[in-house]
């Protein structure tokens, strides 16, 4: 559930009123639609990608944050699940997968490039680039858009498939390792 852009009391106590519609606590609320504020008012706000990590335990979805738009969520059973029930170690493969690195990535400008030699989306020079205000849970990981786009081959929409793809693979595999364990041992 996005929260509305902006600070003032109006758009705050909207913010505070979706989310308590949408079963947060009161001070979660007031919490959230505050920091949304004050991101905002400052003109620019840092969005995240990679791993969420929380203080809370649980998977359930209470932190509030500015994505880029056309990131990728993964969720945290997934991301669980390729640490072999660890998410820490989880995070570990999830970067290996899924962030670019290297000096083939760079144009010879210092641009980045996809894997189709196009140049990645919301990359303008001196552009702020589009964000979008989620809440997100933690063991969550946030593939930013101009990954997804070299997942996809220089497509935002192909990089998108193939992770959903990826994210059904992964769960499939999960409950039939799951259902292949051993029943607690009986005394």
């Amino acid at each position: 559930m996005p929260l509305k852009p902006g600070s003032s009391p109006e758009t705050v106590s909207e913010n505070i009123s979706e989310m308590v519609h949408a079963g947060h606590p009161q001070d979660q609320a007031v919490a959230a639609a505050l920091r949304t504020a004050r991101e905002r008012r400052g003109g620019r706000v840092k969005a995240h990608k990679g791993p969420i990590h929380s203080s809370v335990a649980g998977r359930t979805d209470h932190l509030p944050m500015h994505v880029v738009s056309g990131s990728y969520v993964i969720p945290a059973d997934i991301i669980s699940a390729m640490g072999e029930g660890n998410s820490m170690a989880g995070f570990k493969v999830a970067k290996t997968l899924f962030e670019r690195s290297g000096p083939y990535d760079e144009s010879p400008h210092g641009r980045p490039y996809g894997g189709s030699g196009m140049p990645y989306i919301g990359r303008a020079d001196g552009g702020e680039v589009d964000t979008v205000p989620i809440v997100a849970a933690g063991g969550e990981y946030v593939v930013p858009p101009e990954d997804v786009q070299h997942i996809g081959g220089g497509s935002l929409d192909d990089g998108h498939k193939i992770l959903d793809a990826f994210v059904k693979k992964m769960r499939k595999k999960t409950i039939r390792t799951l259902q292949s364990l051993p029943g607690p041992k009986k005394d």
